[in-house]
């Protein structure tokens, strides 16, 4: 399975915004593309996507920008994959043939087992201190 560059970069620019959550403070564009190394041309299309989802907020005017639009305990992995790439899994024809069913309940089951572990990551998990030791990175 390939990691969508986009995905990626979602999840960095949330974690910028999660490590200022607490202080609710609102984070430019500008900033968020210089630190994560994300031009902002492409980080504005993943905002607008973040946002459309409910996950990020954004603030106009002069003191304008991005804050999350929950607590970062609240968002998970999974809400972040669905807000970028859709839903986990889309069987795009019928369960028909003789192992049709099955192969399908194979992948559900691997497709749910994917969706149970990416809710169990909070965004608060990316930025840990301890996240490189806890992830063997």
């Amino acid at each position: 399975m390939k990691i969508p560059v986009k995905l990626e970069y979602a999840c960095r620019v949330l974690a910028q915004l999660a490590k200022t959550y607490p202080e609710g403070r609102v984070r430019r564009i500008e900033e968020l593309g210089t630190l994560e190394a994300i031009s902002p041309n492409y980080l504005t299309q993943i905002l607008s996507e973040l946002r459309h989802a409910g996950l990020v907020e954004s603030k106009r005017g002069k003191d304008g920008g991005y804050l999350l639009a929950n607590p970062p305990e609240q968002i998970s992995l999974l809400d972040i994959v669905e807000a970028i790439e859709g839903p986990l899994l889309e069987f795009a024809g019928e369960a028909t043939g003789q192992s049709g069913a099955r192969a399908q309940g194979a992948w559900a089951k691997v497709f749910g087992s994917l969706s149970e572990s990416l809710r169990g990551i909070p965004l608060t998990d990316l930025i840990k201190e301890e996240a490189e030791a806890m992830w063997h990175i």
